[in-house]
């Protein structure tokens, strides 16, 4: 089986790709399938230019024969894909962190997406927060964060549960740079907003956890934060403890206990001589769900994805399931708390969340929205 790869390249994130297409080749290797699987790959740069994307598919398709296409790419660019996948009849898989999701929860025919569910994440921070007795909250993100939808759906569950946005703060400076001086001008004068909800990369976020937790009312405050704010790069500077609580959820966990996340964590350390990552993950998965693929033993597109959604693929993060309605693959995860002046993050394994997604995915999408069209982590 011939599989094309669309890959894009970060920044701020450079090992991103290195640490996919490793986790990709390793997971084929641990399941036998290096020799079965040939593997063919195109750069997308950033992933946002829907010319370069098509392009870079036609490619793979029309010369190197793949069978299906792999793109990391985002939601906003992927529908350019959908008439040259569905003229040669190829199944395209749609990988990325999950940052945005679609204006039109119903799938695009013969797609299937493999993410790792940051705005739903997000959203259900968004909902935590709401369901405080205090109110009023304020939203920080970065430049680089605000034009993807997670920080909306964030919000979304806030104000859905009574919540009340008193100040927007943005931080517009370069991506290691971060000034809140603004923010915390706002909170001196405004203490009734005790409520914090972040959307932010590990990098900024570690920037603002060490200002905030100087602040002379960072006691007061609690933290409602997008999944990339949990990460270890983030957290890096608790030894001892913050002064605020933070709370939020995580997809994965390097320390997770399940058999399958062991088996993972070992043979890629082995194999890389590295620690796994949430991008050696997506790697890893998307070879479990080319294996699913082989082994439903068809070619049409529409049956491979109505096999995929009657079974359940043993992953790291747990049970993998395709959600019918949405094509989406929807993973367990994790809730996780921080103590005001813990050094230790609290932890809780969620292996069913069928209800809470169906309910986002629900959601009717309202009013126009814009924002990167960059893959999220790829500036």
């Amino acid at each position: 089986m011939n599989i094309g790869i669309l890959y894009p390249r970060s920044g701020a994130h450079p090992e991103l790709m290195v640490d996919y297409m490793d986790g990709l080749k390793t997971s084929l290797k641990r399941q036998g399938l290096d020799k079965q699987i040939q593997l063919f790959s195109e750069s997308v740069g950033f992933g946002g230019l829907e010319k370069e994307v098509y392009e870079k598919a036609e490619k793979l398709i029309l010369l190197e024969k793949v069978d299906v296409v792999v793109a990391y790419v985002d939601l906003r660019v992927a529908p350019v894909l959908e008439p040259l996948m569905t003229k040669s009849g190829k199944l395209l898989l749609i990988v990325n962190p999950g940052a945005n999701y679609t204006d039109n929860w119903a799938p695009q025919e013969g797609t299937i997406y493999l993410t790792l569910q940051h705005a739903f994440l997000s959203w259900l921070s968004g909902s935590m927060a709401g369901k405080m007795d205090n109110k009023n909250g304020l939203y920080a993100t970065t430049f680089y964060d605000c034009g993807y939808m997670h920080g909306a759906s964030m919000l979304r569950a806030f104000t859905a549960g009574g919540g009340n946005i008193t100040f927007n703060y943005i931080n517009n400076q370069a991506y290691d740079k971060f000034d809140i001086l603004q923010l915390t001008d706002f909170l001196s004068t405004n203490k009734e907003t005790t409520n914090l909800l972040c959307v932010m990369d590990a990098l900024p976020a570690s920037l603002l956890y060490k200002l905030l937790n100087k602040e002379e009312n960072a006691k007061a405050l609690h933290l409602f934060v997008s999944p990339m704010m949990l990460q270890q790069e983030a957290l890096k500077d608790i030894e001892d403890g913050f002064e605020f609580a933070v709370d939020g959820y995580l997809p994965w966990m390097i320390a997770q206990e399940n058999a399958s996340n062991k088996v993972f964590v070992t043979f890629y350390k082995e194999q890389t001589k590295r620690d796994a990552s949430i991008f050696c993950l997506l790697g890893w998965e998307t070879g479990l769900v080319l294996k699913a693929i082989i082994e439903a033993g068809i070619t049409d597109r529409k049956k491979i994805i109505d096999d995929l959604a009657e079974i359940k693929i043993d992953s790291p993060r747990g049970a993998l399931k395709l959600d019918a309605p949405t094509n989406h693959f929807v993973a367990p995860l994790h809730k996780c708390s921080l103590k005001k002046g813990s050094s230790k993050l609290k932890t809780t394994l969620l292996e069913d969340i069928n209800a809470e997604w169906k309910t986002f995915s629900a959601l009717p999408s309202e009013g126009p929205s814009s924002g990167w069209s960059n893959t999220y982590l790829c500036y």
